[in-house]
């Protein structure tokens, strides 16, 4: 089962998603651990590349937040 596929399950929907939905809900939840990893670092030692690289992830997240919105399955990353 995907992780797609398990998150539907988990919110009570029976309708399979599509390939690329399942892959945004998969690069949404690779992103949001990359976020928090960053995340929880003192700033202090966080280098530019760190910066950088939090950056990107936050922007490509909020792009794959808004494609899995306009899908009408936001409900596969939201927490309840």
């Amino acid at each position: 089962m995907t992780t797609a596929d398990r998150l539907a399950h988990e919110a009570a929907s029976h309708v399979r998603v599509t390939p690329k939905v399942q892959c945004a809900v998969e690069r949404y939840s690779t992103l949001s651990a990359l976020i928090d990893r960053l995340s929880s670092r003192e700033s202090h030692y966080m280098t530019p590349a760190d910066w950088q690289e939090l950056d990107a992830a936050q922007d490509e997240r909020y792009r794959l937040h808004q494609q899995l919105a306009a899908a009408g399955q936001l409900h596969l990353v939201e927490v309840a």
